[in-house]
């Protein structure tokens, strides 16, 4: 193997040992991220499920990354340059899901979550109460939701739990409150996904190099025994 090739194998193994390092700082957030999830639950436990299983699937192909390299095997580089590019589209359908949401991801999770919120809250004041309370917000979408269904704004809605003043009631909602929220806790994982995909990009592109190297190789040896 040439010296061009074997700096691209070298390359490729330690670009593979930061996508491993960086798979397992997924791996922790999303430990971390459910260890301290609220005590009730909106779209958190969706959130670290899914950064949780990011990790655990970068680290996997890491690993073969670096067994492909090691044995120069043309079959296993292949492998993995198609899993690092499905990986990629992966990754870009995650951030998507997080900074803009879909039916049936984190979004959907916390419009669903304050939904059934709001439908304990018509039965029983008092639902609401801790996010109202934590986040300094009152409602689902603001303190006139409690007008609506004829509901007195609750003392959750008001600074130390004092409404002596209609002005000190928290006016914005709860659901956008905890999405701002959210999005502060997922701003880590935004940051290391981008990483990943830049880096994941260079590796694809590496590790096609060397598997292109490879074959040329084995076409130059059989053209000398021929």
């Amino acid at each position: 193997m040439g010296l061009s090739e074997t700096t691209v194998k070298h390359l490729l193994l330690l670009l593979n040992f930061v996508y491993a390092v960086l798979g397992l700082l997924l791996i922790g957030f999303g430990i971390f991220f459910l260890a301290y999830v609220t005590s009730v639950s909106i779209g958190e436990n969706v959130a670290g499920g899914l950064i949780i299983g990011l990790g655990v699937v970068i680290v996997i192909i890491a690993v073969f990354g670096c067994l492909a390299a090691a044995h120069e095997s043309p079959r296993r580089l292949l492998f993995y340059v198609v899993s690092i590019v499905v990986l990629i589209l992966i990754q870009l359908l995650f951030l998507s899901m997080v900074s803009h949401g879909t039916k049936d991801g984190i979004s959907g999770s916390i419009n669903e979550g304050f939904e059934q919120l709001w439908d304990a809250e018509r039965n029983e004041t008092g639902a609401l109460a801790y996010y109202e309370s934590w986040l300094h917000c009152c409602g689902v979408n603001g303190s006139e939701d409690y007008a609506v269904i004829n509901h007195a704004v609750p003392r959750s809605c008001c600074p130390e739990l004092k409404c002596t003043n209609p002005s000190q009631v928290y006016n914005v909602g709860c659901k956008s409150q905890f999405v701002e929220y959210l999005d502060d806790r997922l701003l880590i994982f935004k940051i290391v996904c981008w990483l990943l995909i830049v880096g994941e990009a260079i590796g694809a592109a590496l590790g096609w190099l060397l598997l292109t190297g490879l074959k040329n190789q084995d076409r130059r040896n059989n053209a000398v025994w021929m």
